[in-house]
């Protein structure tokens, strides 16, 4: 019997690349989850689109649940820096299963991370929207990120 993961999901596990997070608040950057503790999986994107642009510089991940989570949030991370805005959401779920050589049935995690990161860009448009108030210290509330739900007592 072979290995459950391919071995690009298993270098993203050993070695992911862009996990952690930045503050709530933190000039110029946007999130987006999706997911939740309850479903066992659940998953944060942070982009920073520094203002006046609408290109992502450097993005962030938080995961909870099991390898194909945390593999995809990672490739998708990393798929965003030097995308715009508008082609970040053309990352799809089926690109990352595709990349990570997912099992199918662990599909729906690379959902997550794309969904998540998607959500990432929708907040950065609504502030944009809002005629930019909060783009530089997301002070204005609009879109914040949910404390992370893991912290929650």
């Amino acid at each position: 019997m072979g290995a459950l993961y391919s071995e690009a999901v298993r270098a993203r596990c050993r070695d992911p690349r862009r996990a952690g997070g930045w503050p709530d608040g933190s000039p110029e950057v946007f999130s987006g989850e999706r997911g939740s503790l309850e479903s066992g999986a659940w998953t944060r994107v942070q982009v920073h689109v520094p203002t006046g642009s609408a290109v992502i510089d450097d993005t962030r991940f938080r995961v909870f649940g099991c390898s194909a989570a945390l593999a995809s949030a990672s490739w998708v991370a990393d798929a965003l820096v030097g995308r715009t805005t508008a082609d970040a959401r053309r990352i799809a779920a089926d690109a990352v299963v595709r990349e990570l050589g997912l099992p199918d049935d662990k599909a729906p995690m690379a959902a997550l991370a794309a969904e998540a990161a998607w959500a990432a860009v929708a907040e950065w448009e609504r502030r944009l929207e809002a005629g930019g108030r909060g783009l530089e210290a997301g002070a204005d509330g609009a879109g914040a990120s949910r404390p992370d739900p893991r912290e929650q007592g």
